[in-house]
């Protein structure tokens, strides 16, 4: 009887401390509110770190933090995964500046340019946590939001950062329109230098190779980049490293192929999780 006590006590205390996830209406800010999953470990400490995920184009925000629960356990984060709607943010992949062909937005108020900062200062006040920097993740049309974001806005406040499987990328080539290069964007080598030294992973799956994936992006411009995202990844990271030596700034992104797996978040999200929760 004593020992059926005791492992209920178990259970019950273990289900206290637990992960789950929490959900909020952000509408601190002049754009559409949005929905913000979270979870948060069971104490905050002055270690306390946030990292966000972002969603990919089915916008399943919810489903990919419980996805990420299990390599949770244990760490002192908060994980934040910002929903951005079909009906509001329909092109955040590309901060809502353009279309993914690179047609300007009439309507360009709605700006992703500060979006994860402000967000990041929402919680940092309302969980009263004093880290001073976040981390980032995204996979698929997620990892084209990251990099987007860190290429072109001004926030400086990132510890790390892992992108997974983008269908295409922004290569810093002035000479290219925006989304597919920078022109008419303004990004200084200021910003670039910040960007190269980031503790970045550009992570690529291995059999993400299939020209035809109903997802990918077909483009022309898309398809200069390479024949599938595997290509089009190496070909980006190859294109960063190029980038450092002629204009000798210092690089800090790795290039990681995760072998077996294909245009799959479960897959990529075991990969990067060993490198942005490897000091927590």
């Amino acid at each position: 009887m004593l020992k059926i006590f005791f492992v209920v006590a178990l259970m019950f205390c273990q289900s206290l401390i637990a992960r789950d996830v929490q959900e909020t209406t952000y509408s601190y800010w002049a754009n559409p509110d949005i929905q913000i999953y979270y979870s948060v470990p069971p104490t905050i400490s002055k270690k306390t770190k946030i990292m966000f995920i972002i969603h990919g184009a089915s916008r399943k925000a919810e489903r990919n933090l419980n996805n990420w629960l299990p390599l949770l356990e244990g760490r002192d984060v908060v994980v934040i995964a910002p929903e951005f709607s079909k009906e509001f943010y329909n092109e955040y992949a590309y901060l809502m500046k353009t279309t993914k062909t690179g047609r300007v937005l009439k309507d360009t108020s709605r700006d992703l340019e500060s979006s994860l900062g402000d967000i990041f200062n929402f919680f940092s006040s309302k969980l009263k946590i004093s880290t001073k920097k976040f981390r980032l993740y995204g996979h698929s049309g997620g990892s084209q939001f990251v990099h987007r974001y860190l290429l072109l806005g001004d926030e400086t406040r990132v510890d790390k950062v892992a992108m997974a499987n983008a269908g295409f990328y922004t290569f810093a080539d002035p000479v290219i329109k925006y989304p597919f290069g920078i022109k008419n964007m303004e990004v200084t080598d200021e910003r670039l230098q910040w960007f190269l030294s980031l503790k970045g992973g550009v992570f690529l799956g291995g059999e993400d190779n299939n020209p035809k994936h109903v997802s990918l992006p077909s483009m022309r411009k898309a398809k200069k980049q390479g024949n599938h995202r595997l290509e089009r990844g190496t070909n980006f990271f190859n294109h960063l490293v190029k980038l450092g030596v002629r204009k000798n700034m210092p690089f800090r992104w790795r290039y990681h192929v995760v072998q077996g797996v294909s245009h799959d978040n479960a897959g990529m999200r075991l990969a990067a999780a060993d490198f942005l929760l490897e000091d927590l």
